[in-house]
């Protein structure tokens, strides 16, 4: 079950990473400033940056939303974990892909 939301957790930090990295490249692209190699560089560097912005932001909240009773204890964690990780990968996957 831990690999399966391994998997869950890659194809979402993928299809994220994918579709964020689009619309940067995109919006830098139609500029007159910037080729097609130098708008998917400064849209990869900003993306990277975002993403150890969230880790560390993550990383502050954790203590905060840990053990509030978000999830009743009738539910299986992990599962419930996968099933949201596969529901916002897939969702984030077809925003990217359409």
């Amino acid at each position: 079950m831990i690999f399966l939301l391994l998997g869950a957790v890659f194809f979402l930090a993928f299809s994220n990473g994918a579709n964020d990295n689009f619309k940067g490249v995109a919006t830098l692209r139609k500029s007159p400033h910037y080729s097609y190699w130098r708008a998917i560089t400064w849209a990869t560097l900003w993306t990277t940056v975002g993403a150890v912005l969230s880790l560390w932001l993550a990383r502050r909240l954790l203590p905060v939303f840990s053990g509030a009773q978000l999830i009743g204890p009738d539910i299986d964690r992990l599962a419930f974990l996968i099933s949201v990780a596969c529901g916002a990968a897939l969702t984030v996957f077809l925003a990217a892909r359409i």
